[in-house]
């Protein structure tokens, strides 16, 4: 090919672009050849790439893309671009150009009617057939085959397509893949190679984790070594891969080079600013029984398993767990020489065996220390507890005992654990699907919570509101016998959803629309205004498709007769419909609403489904933050509708769901701070469990609704426009910090303590100690915000990595439990109590008589790195006695201190203040 042409980008490049480019010029003028980026829908990876081709690379590139749509925005977005009409920018297969956009599978359609891999591939059906005794030999099995083609020829194509594509998936992984390839794709990947191509560009490469990342990377080899550029909106799932095919991907684009994080490209005004929002509800009452009824046989099962059973001489559990204690007996046979090795060869059991023993009321057996105790954030649930040592007991007792009636015992508990949702195995005890878990994620509840959110979006936004409500299916299928009286056909899918909206006066006026992979159904009362805009539109987009309805109740069926009717067409008119506001409401399922799905103008999502893959949520959640030229101040809310009873063992497993959802989810704070994680939807979320949510669900709830109302505050917290730094702070999250009231015991301080001015206090006393130790340098400030439900928040400003660490874990240990303290300090304070005279004056003249007591509320420990020697805690009670109170520290192992130490204990005069360590942005 000639020179390559001029071609100049005629706009600027947004900050996070821009970054983007540089980080990638850097690596290439390193000699790199592959780049690995991540950034979210609407980021603009698209001009990115062209940009890296056009400016820098200047060589022919081809460009892949996973359907006709992106690799037609490719070439379109070229018009951003100064293009000299000699360059040629081509989505034509025959004729590539400087830049040639094409689909994957343009470039990797298989062979068809290859006599080769159909030979193989009933070979291979030939000797699964033999393997599972369908037939007796390789004869039998291909007469089966033979006569299967002559009577059932479309079940017979089917199955052999199974195994043909089992086949053509050996050899690409053996490195044949280019042999595999049509005779068209060999050809595009010659005319490819005559081109001299300096670079290409996988879009989407998430998708290339099975046939066309494996052709793509034996092809690679025929062109003469160009720049490969990955982008993606989120990396791939791996779960339920092939190894072989994620080592090929990990090893083709290697790690990721550069991320365009999605509060980045929010706060550049290039996204919809969002908040993310959660409902929560219990299980209706028949599901609530069932839930209930799988904890009470586990229960009852355990306290029969604990029980002497003297008929037939087996071993009680509590007998079985306190016997292998005591003799340190190990899983694989033998012994421990001593407690310490036997703690460490099987950490799990060892700390879990103790607590079930004290949770049964059994002492533990001489020479076995007590357990250690949990940190006061992690409440830890019972099946945490319970799972390592029914796994134990189960596999190294029940299933090795000669007696069968232990081995009855054995079937007995795996089956139940099963239900809730434990698989012990061979090898241990593995997550399997529960039913108990699958009855809380599609309760009947969710459909009344989705109720009360779209009537409150829609009284927030009025005729503006756009909502789009996926779940994972049209239907969803309860799958065990013991759940179909409680999960229907239709419960928890797409159309179940559709009727609740439906059935509420309120929601039936945002006239929704449900499309799915089969199905498009109508609120009844659009059906006349849908057939006379559907079929405009259908004209106007020249598509030969006849509507027909059949009307059910509430709603109509819609149907077309033609050449056209499909999934791509209708998703595409009803998308156009909800743009205009037609409707106000979409019901769908995640494989039809996620990836390549864009409505700018939905501005509500309720996410019903189950996934928590990072790539899907991301992938979600991207549908509702573009921006929509309509309404500039357009703000996203996402919902999450989470069931929970967490008085049972899995009652809280629709919210670790919801943890996991949210573990690469970022969201900006009330304290300005963006967060990744689920604490960026509320405090009290936190990973064990939510604090203190049982006794006040419908408050939340009601502040969730009420925030969704409030969306100027929402975009007030994004600070959009302000510069986003993408180096984290390592954060102490605590709610309270036992301030205890009362005042500080310094002169000239009149407010009482709070929560946040005593974390201030604190957070400064440590800086101070550690600044004047020489374990960090001048120039950091200890920064202290509050959060709704009485968080409060501490961290230092402008430090590494390594100081904000130690500085958490001094801060960590004083606010919390006494734990092998090397050295004590108490808290003082001032108490002010009412004298005769103070009750008769006003309050601002009676506080000034008001009789002044000094009262130690709380000890606490010294911090570690400053507890080390008398110096270093000399140090610390300076700045304590400067900051906090006065108090002396005490050596906590013997004499006063120890003393000291008891009395608090005996007292409660130690903290029990709960704490969480974050990353946050600021």
């Amino acid at each position: 090919m000639p020179d390559f042409p001029p071609i100049r980008f005629d706009g600027t490049l947004r900050p996070s672009q821009a970054e983007a480019v540089a980080h990638a010029r850097r690596e290439l003028d390193r000699g790199g050849r592959r780049l690995h980026i991540v950034a979210p829908p609407g980021s603009g990876k698209t001009v990115l790439g062209l940009y890296l081709w056009a400016e820098y690379v200047q060589r022919p590139a081809v460009v892949l893309s996973p359907n006709s749509a992106i690799q037609a925005q490719w070439a379109a977005r070229t018009d951003l671009f100064d293009v000299p009409d000699h360059a040629r920018i081509s989505t034509d297969p025959h004729a590539p150009g400087h830049l040639t956009s094409l689909t994957y599978q343009a470039l990797t359609l298989p062979r068809r009617g290859d006599v080769d891999l159909d030979a193989d591939a009933v070979e291979r059906w030939i000797d699964h057939l033999v393997a599972i005794g369908h037939a007796e030999h390789d004869e039998e099995a291909l007469a089966w085959i033979d006569d299967l083609r002559a009577h059932n020829p479309g079940y017979h194509d089917e199955r052999l397509a199974v195994y043909r594509k089992k086949v053509r998936d050996e050899r690409a992984i053996g490195g044949d893949a280019v042999a595999t390839l049509h005779a068209s794709a060999r050809g595009l990947l010659g005319r490819l190679r005559a081109q001299d191509l300096g670079l290409i560009i996988l879009d989407e490469a998430h998708h290339l984790l099975g046939h066309w990342g494996r052709v793509l990377a034996d092809a690679e080899t025929l062109f003469r070594d160009p720049i490969v550029i990955g982008l993606t909106a989120t990396p791939p799932d791996v779960r339920g891969k092939r190894p072989e095919d994620v080592e090929r991907y990990r090893r083709f684009f290697g790690p990721i080079d550069f991320e365009v994080p999605v509060p980045a490209v929010v706060k550049d005004g290039y996204l919809a600013p969002y908040q993310d929002l959660a409902y929560f509800v219990r299980p209706a009452r028949l599901e609530l029984a069932f839930v209930a009824s799988a904890d009470d046989t586990l229960h009852a099962l355990v306290d029969e398993l604990c029980a002497p059973a003297p008929e037939t001489g087996g071993t009680p559990l509590t007998a079985w767990v306190t016997t292998t204690l005591a003799e340190r007996r190990l899983p694989a046979g033998g012994v421990a020489a001593d407690f310490a090795r036997f703690d460490r060869r099987d950490p799990e059991f060892s700390q879990m065996a103790r607590r079930f023993l004290r949770r049964r009321g059994v002492s533990l057996p001489p020479g076995v220390p007590p357990p250690a105790p949990a940190p006061p954030e992690a409440d830890v649930p019972e099946m945490a507890e319970l799972v390592p040592v029914l796994d134990r007991y189960v596999r190294h007792h029940l299933r090795r005992s000669p007696d069968p009636a232990d081995h009855t015992r054995a079937e007995r508990l795996t089956r139940r654990l099963r239900t809730l949702g434990v698989q012990i195995t061979e090898t241990g005890a593995q997550a399997c699907a529960s039913p108990v878990s699958r009855v809380l994620a599609y309760s009947r509840s969710k459909a009344a919570a989705l109720v009360r959110i779209l009537a409150t979006e829609h009284a927030a936004l009025g005729e503006r509101l756009r909502a789009v409500v996926v779940t994972d299916y049209e239907k969803t299928s309860a799958t065990t016998a013991e759940i179909a009286h409680l999960l229907d056909a239709e419960a928890g899918g797409a159309i179940a959803a559709f009727r609740a909206i439906l059935a509420d006066p309120g929601t039936d006026t945002l006239h929704p629309i449900l499309v799915t992979g089969s199905s498009v159904l109508v609120d009844d009362d659009l059906a006349a205004a849908f057939d006379a805009a559907a079929a405009t539109w259908l004209r106007a987009q020249a598509h030969d498709v006849t509507l027909r309805f059949g009307e059910e109740d509430g709603f109509h069926v819609v149907g077309g007769d033609g050449p056209d009717w499909c999934p791509r067409v209708y998703v595409a008119l009803i998308t156009e419909l909800f743009q205009r506001g037609l409707t106000q409401c979409l019901v769908g399922t995640r494989g039809l609403l996620g990836e390549g799905w864009d409505a700018s103008r939905a501005n509500v999502l309720v996410d019903l489904t189950t996934v928590t893959t990072s790539m899907s949520v991301n992938q979600l959640r991207g549908r509702s933050i573009r921006l929509d030229r309509h309404d500039p101040e357009k703000v996203a809310n996402n919902w999450d509708v989470v069931c929970i009873a967490p008085e049972f063992s899995r009652g809280l497993d629709d919210y670790q769901r919801f943890i996991a959802k949210h573990e690469t989810l970022y969201g900006a704070t009330e304290d300005g701070a963006i967060e990744k994680g689920v604490g960026h939807v509320h405090a009290a979320f936190t990973r064990m469990r939510p604090e203190g949510l049982e006794g006040s669900m419908a408050a939340l709830n009601e502040d969730m609704l009420r925030r969704a109302s409030e969306r100027h505050l929402a975009r007030e917290r994004w600070r959009i426009g302000e510069p986003y730094h993408g180096a984290s702070a390592r954060v102490l999250e605590t709610r309270g910090p036992a301030s205890g009231g009362g005042f500080p015991p310094f002169r000239f301080r009149r407010d009482p303590w709070s929560d946040a001015s005593l974390t201030q206090a604190i957070g400064d006393a440590v800086l101070g100690a550690l600044r004047e130790a020489k374990l960090l340098p001048r120039g950091r400030v200890v920064r202290v915000s509050e959060r709704m439900g009485g968080y409060v928040r501490a961290f230092l400003e402008r430090a590494t990595e390594e100081e904000s660490a130690l500085f958490t874990d001094c801060l960590r240990t004083l606010l919390g439990p006494l734990e092998d303290a090397r050295y004590v300090i108490p808290r003082i304070v001032v108490r002010r109590d009412e004298t005769w005279l103070s009750r008769l004056l006003p309050d601002a003249l009676g506080r000034y008589v008001r009789r002044r007591r000094r009262e130690t509320v709380m000890l606490h420990a010294v911090p570690s790195p400053l507890a080390r020697n008398k110096t270093l805690a000399r140090i610390f009670q300076k700045h304590w006695n400067r900051h906090v109170s006065p108090g002396v520290a005490l050596y906590a192992h013997r004499g006063p201190g120890r003393t000291e130490l008891d009395a608090a204990l005996q007292a409660g005069r130690v903290p029990r203040t709960l704490t969480h360590e974050k990353e946050v942005y600021f």
